[in-house]
């Protein structure tokens, strides 16, 4: 259901712009965003001040239970980014619940598609300038979302126990709880769970990853990398380069410009199966049976069962 476009949410928005600018905002426009997205989206046009300066800016709207939540969460990781990285996000405008509805305010981001080699490569250094910041512990200060997951970040000390207990157990309880999971399904993941010791190794270092950034959460703005809808944490990079083209190709010219900056270990290409297996709960629980197979095949390749 559209809830942006009929105007409920003008007065909302214009103080909270107002607010921000320090200038008076008046709404002229809202334009739906086209861009296929889990939350409904869109610009907010208008104008600022007396000179009447245009100004336009994003907001998104979910009424989960939980979107409030879900959006301080999001806000606070793009403010991290910016703070602790060198990496662009865009500027949180607010965040506001009206109507029994969570409202996301942020600056446009002027996205281009990237074309080229050298588009492509300067996204693949900005991942990896994201990844340079590090941490001596796997997780993070507060949870964040995966899509409509809640995401447990307590701090471990060793990845293994990290991605067992708070990525592959914390999804699965999600899953029971909503019975989405099968007991095979969850005899299947406990089983990978202990084995972790044996088939994940620990990286060298933790790293600010961005949680979800597949391609359409990458944006770039004809100069750099900007991150958007993150889902903060510190841990194993590798589970984020495996997200990266995990729902479309991305051309290699990323990935070897990743590599200039920070080199990749041997051997990650026989993890990544290992690093996907989060996603696949993630897809069972949500769309059912057609995804069962391919979280069965993930996890026997490190059970021992091919």
């Amino acid at each position: 259901m559209e809830v942006l476009t009929r105007g409920r949410f003008d007065a909302a928005v214009a103080r909270a712009v107002t607010a921000y600018t320090g200038e008076r905002f008046t709404v002229t426009n809202i334009r739906k965003n086209t861009e296929s997205a889990m939350h409904e989206a869109a610009f907010y046009e208008g104008t600022l001040g007396l000179l009447q300066t245009p100004f336009c800016v994003f907001v998104k709207a979910g009424t989960n239970p939980f979107s409030e939540e879900q959006f301080r969460a999001e806000a606070r990781g793009l403010d991290y980014i910016r703070v602790h990285s060198p990496v662009r996000s865009p500027r949180v405008i607010g965040v506001l619940y009206e109507q029994e509805t969570a409202l996301l305010i942020l600056e446009v981001i002027d996205a281009k598609k990237p074309t080229s080699k050298e588009d492509w490569a300067r996204m693949g250094q900005g991942l990896a300038a994201l990844h340079g910041v590090t941490s001596d512990a796997c997780g993070f200060d507060f949870s964040t979302y995966l899509g409509i997951f809640r995401q447990d970040n307590s701090r471990r000390q060793t990845w293994r126990a990290f991605y067992g207990e708070c990525r592959l157990r914390d999804t699965m309880k999600i899953g029971l709880s909503w019975g989405k999971l099968t007991e095979k399904d969850c005899d299947l993941i406990e089983r990978l769970i202990a084995r972790l010791p044996e088939v994940c190794p620990e990286p060298k270092t933790f790293s600010l990853l961005h949680g979800d950034p597949w391609v359409g959460n990458l944006l770039y703005d004809g100069r750099e990398l900007v991150l958007i809808d993150c889902s903060l944490y510190y841990g194993n990079r590798e589970i984020d380069l495996t997200t990266v083209d995990f729902f479309c190709p991305v051309p290699d010219y990323f990935f070897d410009a990743y590599r200039e900056v920070l080199p990749i270990e041997d051997g990650f290409e026989e993890r990544a199966d290992l690093w996907e297996i989060n996603q696949w709960i993630g897809h069972v629980i949500l769309y059912g049976d057609r995804y069962r197979p391919k979280l069965a095949r993930a996890a026997a390749k490190y059970l021992g069962d091919v």
